[in-house]
């Protein structure tokens, strides 16, 4: 399911706020017949800007309260520190930054720590010249960069680990999700917010690139244990 919260390059504050509505309640396409059974499991969000914006905080935790898992992209900021972008700097969401094919951090991915004070992005993901689908027609497709592309590969191994227990706590998944992952990826040189890369997480790649096999075995050996 979607909803189109971007009428043109521009995303209006109260068409977001109207989508956020819409994914924890959902409507028929006029708008009525509301039915909150229909929530998804997570949201996928390839928007935001600035930082320190919490105009959205309350629809993110009224998400966060239905167990609906609550995805964004970190934002195209970078490669400053403290550049993470809202709603990405929310605490509770999972920020996703971007990587290149040579595990590398992409140059504009947003860094933190974020303007609360938070490591920021959660994960990183492959952002950089990912084959997508565009606008221009129902079969289009381009070759696109950002912490938009990036989200979505975040979000598909979140689905992954809801397919296997729909019922599974957001921070079940983000444990799962943040030990199986990869960290043997190219350092950007810069400590922000006083993090050494060394450790993890890290302000520029969070805490490491996602993995969607470990992550998943790391569930199926808890489940199973």
């Amino acid at each position: 399911m979607a909803c189109k919260g971007c009428a043109t390059a521009a995303c209006a504050q109260h068409a977001l706020i109207a989508c956020g509505q819409f994914v924890f309640c959902p409507t028929d396409t006029d708008g009525n017949n509301a039915d909150c059974s229909k929530a998804p499991h997570l949201v996928s969000n390839s928007w935001g800007g600035g930082q320190g914006r919490p105009v959205y905080h309350e629809m993110i935790d009224a998400w966060i309260a239905a167990q609906i898992v609550p995805v964004f992209a970190n934002g195209n900021s970078g490669p400053s520190c403290g550049s993470a972008n809202s709603p990405a700097d929310h605490p509770g969401v999972i920020g996703v930054g971007s990587t290149t094919n040579a595990d590398a951090l992409s140059s504009f991915s947003s860094v933190g720590p974020s303007a609360y004070g938070h490591i920021k992005p959660d994960v990183s993901a492959p952002g950089s010249s990912v084959r997508s689908s565009y606008n221009t027609g129902d079969s289009a497709y381009a070759t696109l960069s950002g912490t938009s592309m990036a989200c979505p590969h975040a979000a598909g191994v979140i689905a992954l680990l809801k397919g296997r227990d729909q019922q599974l706590p957001i921070e079940t998944i983000k444990r799962h999700l943040f030990k199986g992952i990869h960290r043997d990826v190219t350092p950007t040189g810069r400590n922000c917010g006083g993090v050494s890369e060394d450790t993890w997480p890290n302000n520029a790649f969070g805490h490491g690139r996602i993995n969607a096999f470990k992550a998943l075995v790391s569930l199926l050996e808890e489940t199973s244990a």
